[in-house]
């Protein structure tokens, strides 16, 4: 409704219905000359007062519309923007109605003729008459009693047709120069021409958009209605021939309604037997419908599809619409629809359809044969109570359903994943991806959230990467993974491996200490085992801990070793080598032993012969203690070495050798031994004496011998010549025994 309005809940029926118009809406307004006011047919079938208070009289501008006094309206139109045009005929104004309030648009409310080029409402009117609207929203009205129609644009007014002459000539001339009489009815086609009712001259004339007039029509009876359909026919209120017609585009003319007998006909008659009675104001309603005002009948007629003649639903109080809504048995978000179907007094009910969800409409369609399909898509997933509402097409009322419930699935959708690489102990990147199956109602409301249970130092491997929905229409839908959905694959880090050099010296024989570290490329720590090789020979193995190995290269040999570090691997590190090391291995300390000087004595038994031996480290340096020994010593000699040990160190030690041969041994006879001796041979000696001289001597050569004081050697050595082995022995840095061994000559005389 363009203008607040007073609903009606019992208003008789129009008693001079003149002017009707139809709003964007459907809605029909009827402009009623006889209770000076204008109603409102709505298409629910509501009977509304949109203007006048129904007492004959001008005031209200201003003002609430229904309130105003008006004098005789005689036509309405409503302009692109819902303003109501009101003809106030009696009071010589065109009246506006905006937002329920009433104002004079045009006229003075003296009746006259002036204003031509100046402000319409300045402007002299007499007995204005038969609106309408263009495309533009310019009204035109045909200013009857001055014998013009008129235009109103911008607010300045200005005359489109008639010289103020009543009389009839100028067709083939200017429109402004040709002479009218009692002009009734305008209309404006969708190419711009104008036509006009010449009502007492019983033509339809019409004005090209050059400006020039012609008739279009003749042979009518007071014209004084007339419109133009979509199809571009010009329908007609011939009145006085009691009959509706129309002149197609080819200039055709036939009758739509009225049998020519001026009288009445029942409700729901056939359009061109029944009787009229002063057909005036013809309009055609959004269905295409021609409606006029069957003014001495008191009633508006509407020309139905099925060819029948038929009240507006507000003025026929038994009419009635029965709705039914059928809803699916099972209901998937965006995919379902409901079925619509309406009946009415009036065969194939128009108009439109709602579906309402709890108060708020969610579809809306057209019926079509009474029938209609309303899509579900929006309803979201879960249960709701539908309803539907029929707006009503201004000769069906508007009708609502019952309730009805329905759960609503919801949709499924497919996700695909991108595949993704990475490498081991990198942050898990964000995931990207594809989404199908969305509505289109939903685009930008509903996302595929990727995500996946790996982390950053998940083992490598294969991992899903699995979606879920996120969004304001997330709620609506399921989602699964397509079957080419991509997967996250964590591929084993890169390593770095570093061996280092040895930091003391080593020596053949003795265990090197090895030792390597590996390092993640990433994050993470690498375990597994690490080899130490040196050409194409492993040497050495360890196990990584924390990063770090250490091995040990049991029995190198003396030399440079070029070595390298070969991590294998584990399952999340891929295996590295490091650059060569360089390892110097010594050879093993020990010592030599050598004279030093003469290695050859000669002694008499008893004396001393002296050796020196060198002891040097070989290489150096050599910490071990070296002893000495000797053998081959002649029996009861003697030996010493001074000092019996020495150390090398990074020099030579030197000891002397002290040999002494066991010298010759006299034995002296006690005093006790020697009187027994004596006394023993003292009578020999005296018997010798006695025999002879000779006998004599020999025994005193022997007594002396026996008792006298001289000592005689007991034992003593032969000379000989003796090899003696010196011998050296120690403990090298492995723990073994180091023995090294010389000789030397002793010749004793």
């Amino acid at each position: 409704m363009p203008a607040a309005a007073t609903a009606q809940t019992a208003s008789p029926p129009p008693q001079q219905p003149i002017g009707i118009a139809y709003d964007a809406a459907g809605n029909l307004y009827i402009a009623d000359a006889a209770r000076h006011q204008v109603f409102e047919a709505t298409l629910a079938g509501a009977w509304l007062v949109v203007a006048g208070s129904g007492v004959q009289g001008f005031s209200g501008d201003g003002s609430i519309a229904a309130t105003a006094e008006l004098n005789s309206p005689q036509s309405v139109a409503v302009g692109a923007d819902g303003t109501l045009y009101i003809a106030d005929t009696g009071n010589q104004r065109i009246r506006a109605v905006t937002k329920g309030i009433i104002t004079t648009f045009a006229g003075s409310g003296i009746a006259g003729f002036s204003g031509d080029g100046g402000p319409a409402a300045a402007a002299l009117l007499d007995d204005p008459i038969a609106l309408t609207v263009d495309a533009n929203d310019a009204l035109f009205f045909c200013d009857s009693a001055n014998q013009r129609v008129r235009r109103i644009a911008g607010g300045i007014i200005t005359t489109i047709a008639g010289d103020g002459i009543q009389g009839f000539s100028g067709d083939g001339g200017p429109a402004t120069s040709a002479e009218l009489d009692t002009p009734s009815a305008v209309a404006i086609s969708s190419d711009g021409r104008i036509y006009l009712s010449d009502s007492h001259n019983n033509r339809i004339r019409v004005i090209a958009i050059s400006g020039i007039i012609t008739t279009y029509a003749a042979q009518l009876a007071l014209p004084l209605g007339i419109a133009v359909a979509p199809s571009g026919s010009v329908l007609v209120a011939d009145t006085d021939n009691q009959r509706l017609r129309s002149i197609d585009i080819s200039g055709n003319i036939s009758t739509l309604a009225g049998n020519g007998v001026q009288g009445s006909a029942p409700d729901a008659g056939n359009a061109v037997a029944s009787s009229l009675n002063t057909p005036t104001s013809v309009a055609i309603s959004s269905f295409g419908d021609p409606t006029f005002a069957d003014t001495a009948n008191h009633s508006i007629r509407i020309l139905a599809p099925n060819g029948n003649l038929y009240l507006p639903a507000a003025l026929s109080a038994g009419r009635s619409s029965s709705i039914a809504l059928t809803l699916p048995s099972s209901a998937i978000y965006g995919q379902s629809a409901a079925t619509v179907a309406v009946t009415g007094s009036v065969p194939t009910p128009q108009g439109t359809v709602q579906l309402v969800d709890t108060g708020t409409a969610i579809a809306q369609s057209p019926l079509s044969a009474g029938d209609a399909t309303l899509s579900l898509a929006h309803l979201s997933a879960g249960r709701h109570t539908l309803h539907v509402a029929y707006s009503g097409d201004g000769l069906n009322p508007a009708a609502t359903s019952s309730d009805s419930s329905i759960t609503i699935a919801p949709a499924a959708l497919l996700a695909t994943a991108n595949p993704q690489t990475v490498t081991y102990g990198t942050p898990i990147p964000a995931f990207s991806g594809s989404l199908s199956g969305v509505l289109a109602q939903d685009t930008g409301s509903v996302a595929a959230l990727f995500t996946t249970t790996a982390q950053i130092l998940s083992p490598v491997g294969t991992y899903p990467i699995g979606a879920s929905l996120n969004g304001p229409a997330s709620a609506n839908y399921t989602v699964a993974l397509s079957p080419t959905s991509g997967l996250l694959q964590i591929v084993a880090a890169p390593t770095n491996t570093l061996a280092q050099n040895p930091t003391q010296n080593s020596f053949a024989g003795l265990p090197l200490l090895l030792t390597a570290t590996v390092v993640s490329g990433t994050s993470g720590s690498p375990t597994g085992t690490v080899n130490f090789v040196e050409g194409a020979t492993t040497i050495a193995s360890a196990t990584l801990n924390h990063g770090a190995a250490t091995a040990a290269y049991l029995s190198p040999t003396a030399g440079t070793h070029s070595l390298v570090a070969s991590y294998t691997g584990d399952a999340n590190f891929t295996p590295s080598i490091s650059p060569a090391i360089t390892a110097v291995v010594l050879a093993m300390p020990g010592f030599s032993l050598a004279g030093s000087g003469s290695t050859t004595q000669t002694v008499q038994p008893g004396s001393i012969a002296t050796y020196a031996f060198a002891i040097a480290a070989q290489p150096a340096p050599f910490t071990g203690a070296v002893s000495m020994s000797i053998s081959g010593l002649p029996v009861g000699a003697t030996a010493s070495f001074a000092p019996t040990q020495v150390v090398p160190g990074t020099a030579t030690a030197t000891t002397v050798l002290s040999v002494q041969p066991l010298a010759p041994i006299v034995q002296t006879p006690t005093a006790f031994q020697h009187s027994i001796l004596c006394a023993l041979l003292l009578p020999l000696f005296l018997l010798c004496r006695r025999r002879s001289a000779p006998a004599g001597a020999l025994c005193l050569l022997v007594f002396a011998l026996g008792c006298g004081s001289r000592s005689v050697p007991e034992q003593a050595q032969p000379s000989q010549s003796y090899t003696l082995t010196v011998t050296g022995t120690s403990t090298n840095l492995a723990g073994a025994l180091v023995v090294h061994s010389t000789t030397v000559t002793l010749n004793i005389q």
